[in-house]
């Protein structure tokens, strides 16, 4: 019987009830059976905030701990030299087999980005992609889209999902400014970043 995985790739520098609410949508509108978080590695063209990306994939442990639809991979973590996410898909697919349907879960700010992803065709041809919405850059998804053609309306579907404008930014702004993230941020999150005082360097 085949199975419908998403796979959530992302910094998650912190991960947020954003997110978590984007794979609880997600598994519910595409009927998936699993939802697997895949914390980046350390990405040398983005700004990690001096978190390592051991501290990040403890933070997303953390945040599904107890959701059985849920899970998490080291997979890029792991992973040494560039890190493109086809390569990552591409490791699932062995893992998961032929038959079992593959979706990459991922912002709007992604898709609008997808025509400069390097191996861009050759992914969409090997998964779905789910995009979670976020106001403001409508035509920039059209224009993406249409880039890809049919391949781009086959392959690329948008989630129904609440739209919350939290962002990793904005939450990091916060608590170097000692302010609450509470209820944006879980509870176990929160201690985690408290105990091992990350953040504080980032304004």
């Amino acid at each position: 019987m085949s199975r419908r995985i998403g796979i959530f790739g992302g910094s998650f520098n912190p991960i947020h009830i954003g997110h978590l609410v984007i794979a609880e949508a997600a598994w519910q509108e595409f009927s998936l059976d699993k939802v697997i978080f895949v914390p980046t590695g350390d990405t040398p063209n983005k700004d990690m905030h001096h978190i390592s990306k051991y501290m990040r994939y403890e933070m997303v442990a953390k945040a599904i701990e107890g959701n059985s639809r849920f899970a998490i991979s080291s997979i890029e973590r792991d992973r040494t030299g560039p890190s493109y996410t086809v390569d990552t898909i591409h490791m699932f697919r062995e893992q998961f087999g032929k038959e079992d349907q593959l979706y990459f879960i991922c912002g709007t700010d992604s898709i609008a980005d997808l025509p400069n992803w390097k191996y861009n065709v050759e992914l969409l041809k090997c998964c779905e992609f789910i995009s979670a919405s976020r106001p403001g850059n409508e035509e920039e998804i059209i224009r993406s889209v249409s880039y890809f053609g049919d391949l781009g309306k086959e392959k690329i579907h948008f989630l129904r999902s609440p739209e919350l404008n939290i962002s990793s930014t904005i939450l990091r702004k916060l608590i170097a400014k000692n302010k609450s993230v509470k209820y944006l941020v879980p509870d176990a999150v929160i201690q985690f970043i408290h105990e091992n005082d990350l953040y504080k360097d980032t304004l």
